[in-house]
């Protein structure tokens, strides 16, 4: 029976810890690991949660996990393929060409253009315009319209959603109704030393701020929206929810570098007392406060999504009809 991509990696990765490949300490992150794989962070984050789990890799105070139990330092090191070249060729995932490489460019052009109004997406432009194949551009559209971003049309052509404020309005309530529910299910689940950890995060967030990259924002946003509600074991609930996360996607590209940081931290002591709840046992309280938190965040990305707007124009792109 074919193995899961998940637990294939999880094979490459235990199997190079137990014969020494990686050295204890080694920072293992989400992202370099899916770059090198070639395939998406998904499987990358519950091949490490497992890893975890096993007592193979453990959490630290930064970003990521490092090899062995109690390591007594931090390598930061870039690993390669050849760090797996004792593994049966079965087990190495296969390299083919990416959908990673472009994803993140594409999103945040079409975020952009869906501002100012609703567009159909010419896929065949779009390949050419990006210079990758149709496969390529198929799985991004894809993802894109599962997390919200786009729709197909009755002719099953890509259709790219115009954010206005209604739609906006729509789905915070879908978030506002589900989120707290779905965090106190997730409660009964998600270690305390995940918790711990995201609180960690947080308050080192609080203390650089503003000294920050925005790709944190990102990373922070799905410690709790993503990574902790990932705990809840409704998995169709989770489904629909994964719609409204195009509505994270204002924290990733709009506040681009620190001359788009509004004065005052985005969100992280909303997210702090959430955790902080979590933490003392107390999911109700937690899911109270997630809804607060809701209600204030619709009203900063209104007004981000506003400023932006007003403040921008955004080059045509040949793709969009």
């Amino acid at each position: 029976m074919k193995k899961h991509l998940n637990d294939q990696l999880y094979d490459v990765i235990s199997t190079s810890i137990q014969e020494k490949r990686i050295e204890e300490g080694t920072l293992l992150l989400e992202g370099n690991l899916s770059e090198l794989f070639s395939i998406s962070r998904s499987p990358v984050r519950q091949a490490l949660n497992r890893l975890c789990d096993d007592g193979l890799i453990s959490t630290f105070e930064g970003r990521g996990y490092l090899v062995g139990t109690q390591p007594e330092g931090v390598i930061r090191k870039k690993l390669q393929l050849d760090v797996f070249a004792s593994l049966p060729k079965e087990l190495l995932p296969k390299k083919t060409e990416t959908w990673q490489r472009v994803y993140n460019n594409i999103e945040r052009e079409l975020l952009y253009h869906s501002l100012f109004g609703s567009h159909r997406i010419n896929e065949l432009e779009l390949s050419k315009y990006y210079g990758i194949s149709r496969t390529i551009s198929s799985q991004v559209l894809t993802r894109l319209q599962l997390n919200g971003l786009l729709e197909r049309d009755e002719r099953s052509r890509w259709q790219l959603l115009e954010w206005n404020e209604q739609r906006l309005n729509n789905l915070y309530e879908i978030r506002r109704r589900l989120e707290p529910y779905v965090l106190m299910r997730a409660a009964e689940h998600i270690p305390v030393t995940k918790i711990q950890l995201f609180i960690r995060r947080l308050s080192q967030a609080i203390a650089q701020y503003p000294n920050m990259e925005s790709r944190q924002f990102d990373d922070l946003e799905s410690d709790l929206h993503i990574r902790t509600l990932g705990y809840c074991p409704n998995r169709e609930m989770l489904q629909l929810l994964q719609r409204t996360h195009s509505l994270l996607l204002s924290g990733k590209h709009i506040l681009l570098d620190k001359t788009h940081f509004p004065e005052e931290e985005p969100f992280f002591q909303e997210h702090l007392e959430i955790f902080k709840h979590l933490e003392s046992k107390q999911p109700k309280k937690a899911a109270e406060s997630m809804e607060e938190h809701l209600c204030i965040a619709e009203r900063k990305v209104s007004q981000r999504l506003a400023v932006f707007k007003e403040n921008n124009l955004i080059a045509d792109v040949p793709y969009l009809e």
